[in-house]
């Protein structure tokens, strides 16, 4: 019994490690093309182009084996698809509202024009 829970747990974690690399390479592939992106001045409405194109070849590694990962564990092909499509899509999301934070600290701020204290009105003396 023992070394069937061995066996499962050893397995389970090769499994695990084979996605943890192509993850890893798309992430650090976000990060690097998020700060060419501030270099471009790359608006946020190009950035999800940008980092795609830019990140293309580590983003379908990612996609791979996301879907052999998930098939792997008793997914159909399509529902396997849709899943890998919805962790890139959070993956870009998070990445966008970053950048959309780093890109806005980056850019010199406008400050509100003062605007003086509203005065009493005249209150009648007794």
């Amino acid at each position: 019994m023992i070394v069937l829970l061995a066996a499962s747990s050893i397995t389970l974690t090769a499994l695990q490690a084979s996605i943890n690399a192509p993850r890893d390479a798309f992430k650090t592939c976000l990060k690097d093309a998020s700060s060419k992106a501030l270099g471009a001045k790359v608006t946020a409405e190009g950035y999800e182009a940008y980092v795609r194109t830019a990140c293309t070849n580590e983003l379908g590694g990612f996609r791979t084996a996301t879907v052999k990962f998930d098939m792997g564990n008793k997914m159909s092909r399509k529902d396997a698809s849709e899943d890998a499509d919805s962790m890139i899509s959070d993956f870009v999301s998070s990445a966008l509202d970053h950048y959309k934070y780093m890109a806005g600290s980056s850019l010199p701020q406008k400050l509100p024009a003062a605007t003086p204290p509203p005065t009493p009105a005249a209150q009648p003396k007794n």
